[in-house]
């Protein structure tokens, strides 16, 4: 199981604005997006979510983060993480790169 956690940090590293958002699978091969988002933050800022219990994110799911480069692609985080509720665990991953060309890095 990937590290529990109830929280996640997205760090802006990359050359341009973004913002984030969560989706949690269901372990049958379905993603669904949580009706939240970071808002929109330049490069040497940090934005954290809410518990994800909070955000509807169930029991043991996996989860990941979806990064949203303005005026760039979408991509998600190269690893997923796990919501256990009532741990203590966070998660960050970093994103670096350019709009076009970027790594949303979980790390350890």
């Amino acid at each position: 199981m990937a590290q529990p956690i109830t929280k996640i940090y997205v760090v802006n590293n990359a050359g341009f604005v973004l913002n984030f958002e969560i989706r949690w699978s269901d372990g049958k091969g379905h993603w669904f997006t949580v009706d939240w988002n970071s808002g929109n933050y330049p490069i040497n800022q940090t934005r954290e979510t809410p518990d994800l219990g909070t955000l509807g994110v169930p029991n043991n799911a996996p989860v990941n983060v979806k990064v949203h480069a303005v005026a760039g692609k979408d991509n998600d985080g190269d690893e997923s993480v796990t919501y256990v509720a009532g741990s203590t665990g966070t998660a960050t991953y970093t994103v670096a790169g350019t709009t076009l060309h970027y790594s949303v890095h979980l790390n350890d």
